[in-house]
């Protein structure tokens, strides 16, 4: 993917800081940087101070590789030793000079906990709130995390095609997980099958760098699915159930899907519980539409499984933003949630319903593009479970 500006995302931000009375923002968070200036950090010591008026300026440590930066922004390099904190605070006090971003008019994001990890993510994490306050000292910030959440809410144009090739590599993950569930293999064994299946998509349709987050759990840990997901070294049987829980990531956007299947011959009871959370999903999905609350998406599947007699156990909410991160900032499908959905947002839906008095558990999750007329999936419904 060519890492140029995008002039959707560029309008977008630059309205944005206007309407919040700001000069500029400031971002480090790695979902961040891949919104603002549409890269995916290597190394996660980058920060990008973006005006509401003039060229923005990106700034990458020494050991970031020279492919990660930007065109159409300034670059400043920084020693990534003990002296990065001192070199970078007089690199960027230069700029907010030059800008004419005075004190208090600069807006930065707060650390809500959940951060899309650079792409050397067993290293180094992306850079804390603490350390950039750090590096900014005594110059007067003010908290901008709103602007950066509805920001980060509408896909640009550009912004969705990426996400298409970020499905699509997802695809390549779910075809291995099908073809994994085999009698005594662990899910351990299909995790990384999937996780292959996908990192191997790199180089292909547009994609430079594909990794995925695979998560596997069959047989008895299926009733935990709805709760945490972790893959373990238990085999898998003949008519388990198994559910899998698969982040992918290309090029810094992200796809959030999941799947259930069963090893061998599923039983009747087994068939009604995914034939039932997949007429919930497609409920939902059909519910989606501007102006739509996202409650109302979440009610829509939670009344679907309740008519078939599986609503007890969805006990989870019902979907998310997603793109920049795993979760994106922005509102849950959930009770409570009575914020409008809008054209560009991308959302996933994935009900589920687990119990042993249901023969298992099971959950369908895919990401959807809220479009004029209604939804669009964006992920492979076909590479799915069919009743």
């Amino acid at each position: 993917m060519e890492r140029t500006n995008d002039p959707e995302r560029e309008r977008l931000l630059r309205q944005a800081i206007q309407r919040a009375g700001l000069k500029a923002l400031l971002a480090w968070y790695t979902e961040d940087i891949v919104m603002s200036c549409g890269t995916w950090p290597c190394v996660g010591l980058t920060l990008c101070l973006y005006p509401a008026e003039g060229t923005p300026v990106f700034y990458a440590a020494s050991t970031e590789p020279d492919d990660v930066l930007p065109t159409g922004f300034r670059h400043r390099r920084f020693p990534a030793g003990s002296d990065a904190w001192s070199v970078l605070h007089g690199l960027v006090y230069a700029d907010l000079k030059a800008l004419g971003v005075p004190p208090g008019q600069l807006g930065i994001a707060a650390d809500d906990g959940q951060h899309a990890p650079p792409s050397f993510a067993g290293e180094t994490p992306p850079l804390t709130q603490r350390a950039v306050q750090a590096i900014l000292g005594e110059f007067q910030t003010c908290d901008a995390t709103e602007v950066f959440s509805r920001c980060g809410q509408r896909k640009t144009g550009r912004e969705i095609e990426a996400l298409r090739r970020t499905n699509a590599a997802a695809g390549a993950g779910l075809e291995a997980f099908h073809a994994a569930l085999i009698p005594g293999a662990t899910e351990t064994m299909v995790a990384s099958s999937v996780e292959s299946a996908i990192q191997c998509f790199s180089g292909r349709n547009g994609c430079r760098l594909a990794r995925g987050w695979a998560h596997v759990q069959g047989g008895r840990h299926i009733y935990e699915a709805g709760t945490f997901s972790r893959s373990s070294a238990l085999r898998l049987e003949e008519g388990d159930l198994v559910l899998l829980e698969l982040g992918t990531c290309v090029d810094g956007y992200w796809s959030d899907l999941t799947r259930t299947a069963c090893v061998g011959k599923i039983s009747e009871r087994q068939r009604e519980l995914l034939a039932a959370v997949k007429e919930a999903q497609s409920v939902a999905i059909g519910a989606i539409r501007p102006g739509a609350s996202h409650e109302s998406i979440d009610t829509a599947a939670r009344n679907s499984l309740s008519r078939s007699g599986f609503g007890p156990g969805f006990i989870h909410g019902c979907g998310h933003h997603v793109g920049f991160r795993y979760h994106d900032r922005g509102p849950s499908l959930q009770s409570g949630s009575n914020q409008p959905l809008g054209e560009g947002m991308v959302i996933t839906v994935e009900p589920g319903s687990y119990g042993a008095e249901f023969g298992g558990g099971a959950r369908f999750e895919d990401n959807v593009l809220v479009v004029p007329s209604g939804a669009e999936v964006l992920s492979p419904m076909d590479k799915s479970w069919k009743p």
